[in-house]
């Protein structure tokens, strides 16, 4: 009997979004999330078309695999596996290619949504396995017998810092870098996919998410909430852990039971993409497949002969290909995620903008360099100096603030402004309050001084009436320093 998938989903904005950037696409067969980016650049618009894409695969499947076992698209990696899988995922590999030549006709049609992207990561049942598509850093779990396992690896900056060791995942979660992807559709030249397949069994749970859950809480913190029976238990507890968390982004959640048994659900399409309208043309723009270009390999033939001195033209192609090739290639993917970085904002101190000490900024890049040439440059910058920020902002800004797009940057820059000058008039508010009074020294006083008297016979002396001498001393208390009760005090 073959295998079918039985889902639950969910998508939301979270708690501090203003909309739904996610999509998400559920069927008996097919199950994909896609978290998009770029705020005003309409991220929102790319995941939906990139779901509604793949989505489309879904309806004629068999048909495509048919004409891919006679022709691979040639937007298909060239070294993908023969047989009916290879043909799946070459098959995949073409939608996610007209996704993002899609994307491309969007941002040309409209320069307003130039740094628009979107992950992509999902499951396509297939036979007794399933192939597995991922880009970006939106995630695919495998729980079976009560353990999780990552079935997907991220394609972010702090991924590759913790593949070398240089922190732990439970460090990546608070990384001020954590939001950089280094693998994204859109509409650019260079977007490698990774493309698998996972063999399945019955019994098999599935969870795809978006960085609203994965990229606040650890897997640890997943797994037992992943492994609750009930399926609507299980993503209602995942939800509320992502909220617990702070439940920063928007959330999308699909849990599915890989079971035995003929298809039962129908097609879900959740957040942006059920809102969204999008484009059904076909995509014209187009890309150079630069991203293929990084899978092609030479024969060990080729290899062999590359750089022999043969005669004629011949040499000439071996050279091509061997030599030039590949630096073509290393330019055209350093050029790619180069212009994918200046896609990215961020504010931080700017130390070359006041003689007084570093100012707040909006940079546009991230934050590093290359060859020592910076891969950012400030963008805004009102004045305002790091130092009049409290404790708590000032460590904010330094570790960095990121943000989707230069408009937000310049909104969070001016909400920093009033919150720095509330900062100084309360520094000098209450300076003044412990400024220490003027006290005079006390002045002791001068004891009186005694009276020699003759006692007369019969005459009792006078008693004295005068008061005692007494010194005074007035104690001044120290003033109490008092301290900042909340983020916003000094």
């Amino acid at each position: 009997m073959s295998l079918t998938f039985r889902s639950t989903a969910h998508s939301e904005i979270g708690l501090v979004r203003k909309n739904n950037q996610d999509s998400a696409y559920v069927s008996a067969d097919m199950i994909v999330v896609a978290d998009g980016m770029g705020g005003a650049a309409a991220g929102d618009l790319a995941s939906a078309v990139a779901v509604a894409t793949v989505g489309e695969l879904d309806a004629d499947l068999a048909d495509r695999l048919a004409a891919a076992s006679e022709k691979r698209p040639d937007a298909a990696p060239r070294d993908l596996p023969e047989g009916e899988r290879g043909d799946l995922l070459a098959v995949l590999a073409d939608g996610l290619d007209r996704a993002n030549r899609s994307i491309a006709d969007l941002v040309a049609s409209d320069k307003s949504r130039d740094g628009m992207g979107t992950t992509l990561c999902g499951f396509v049942l297939h036979d007794d396995g399933a192939a597995l598509v991922n880009i970006g850093d939106s995630r695919a779990y495998l729980l079976r017998d009560g353990v999780l396992m990552r079935a997907s690896r991220d394609h972010s900056w702090v991924q590759t810092l913790v593949d070398s060791g240089r922190i732990t995942e439970e460090e990546a979660l608070e990384h001020p870098h954590r939001s950089l992807i280094l693998r994204v559709l859109n509409g650019k030249p260079h977007h490698d996919p990774d493309l698998d397949f996972v063999e399945l069994q019955p019994g098999d749970r599935l969870l795809v998410c978006s960085d609203g859950l994965c990229g606040l809480v650890t897997d640890a913190q997943i797994a037992p909430k992943a492994a609750l029976e009930d399926r609507e238990v299980a993503v209602a507890s995942l939800v509320d852990l992502a909220h617990e968390a702070g439940g920063y982004d928007n959330i999308t959640i699909i849990l599915t039971d890989v079971v035995e048994g003929e298809p039962t659900d129908g097609v879900q399409i959740l957040g942006s993409a059920r809102t969204q309208l999008v484009p059904r043309n076909e995509p014209t723009t187009r890309i150079p497949l630069l991203r293929n270009a990084a899978l092609w390999t030479l024969s060990p033939e080729d290899e062999r002969y590359a750089l022999a001195p043969r005669r004629g033209s011949r040499l000439g192609l071996k050279v091509l290909v061997g030599v030039l090739l590949p630096l073509l290639v290393l330019a055209g993917g350093g050029f790619g995620w180069y212009s994918y970085t200046q896609t990215r904002y961020y504010i931080g101190p700017n130390a070359a903008e006041s003689a007084k000490g570093s100012t707040v900024a909006v940079f546009r890049g991230v934050p590093d360099t290359i060859l020592g040439r910076p891969l950012s440059q400030a963008v805004a910058d009102d004045g305002t100096l790091l130092s009049d920020l409290p404790p708590l902002y000032r460590e904010k800004v330094s570790s960095l603030i990121t943000v989707d797009n230069l408009s937000a940057g310049q909104t969070r820059l001016a909400e920093l402004k009033v919150i720095a000058a509330r900062c100084v008039a309360q520094r000098a508010a209450r300076a003044r309050a412990t400024e220490a009074p003027v006290t005079p020294s006390p002045t002791p006083t001068t004891p009186a001084t005694p009276v020699v008297t003759t006692e007369t016979p019969g005459v009792s002396p006078a008693p004295d009436t005068s008061p005692a001498a007494t010194t005074t001393m007035s104690v001044t208390p120290s003033p109490t320093p008092t301290e900042p009760s909340a983020p916003e005090d000094c």
